[in-house]
């Protein structure tokens, strides 16, 4: 059985609860809750198939990986969108940040057999999704009306990577990656 994974960095209470907070808010005022099958994240490497058979070999792969990067800093600021279905909190796209998600997406097409990571290259903009895929277009421009003047200036430590899998209804925290040399 392939097992479906992506890579994310999660933001520390009570800045997670904060984010999940407003994706609720989205789901009673506008109806849109597909952004809540999973934790408030940043994704770093987008959903990809494993052969449960060895997960161990992704594990230790992935531990290795994190200790060549120390903690940095990342920096919410503000909403934004992807019209006409995605509405975020914008995330300030760090040196510390590209460098991660470069070399995370490499480690992943460099061993396609393992990770079945074969997506377009694409500049990554990260994100904090709060409303996406079930958004309606009209309840977009009503969900981008009620973010689009609000500020949101927020920050926390990236100490660790999470790797989520998908359970056939939401995605779950199957394990964390301290970053850096313990």
């Amino acid at each position: 059985m392939n097992q479906l994974y992506f890579i994310t960095l999660i933001p520390p209470s009570p800045l997670r609860d904060e984010v999940q907070q407003l994706k609720l808010n989205v789901r009673d005022k506008f109806g849109s809750k597909h952004s809540l099958n999973a934790p408030p994240h940043i994704t770093l490497l987008s959903p990809f198939r494993f052969e449960e058979k060895d997960p161990e070999r992704l594990h230790s792969m992935l531990e290795v990986f994190t200790q060549g990067f120390d903690p940095f800093k990342v920096q919410l600021h503000d909403f934004s969108t992807f019209p006409p279905r995605v509405v975020f909190i914008d995330v300030v796209n760090s040196p510390e940040l590209t460098d991660l998600q470069a070399k995370l997406e490499k480690l992943a097409r460099s061993n396609s057999e393992l990770f079945n990571y074969n997506y377009d290259e694409r500049p990554y903009h990260p994100h904090l999704t709060l409303a996406f895929k079930d958004l309606t277009k009209s309840d977009f421009y009503a969900v981008w009306k009620e973010f689009e003047d609000q500020e949101f200036r927020k920050d926390f430590l990236a100490e660790q990577l999470f790797l989520l899998g998908h359970n056939g209804e939401e995605w779950k925290v199957i394990r964390s990656y301290p970053l850096g040399l313990k």
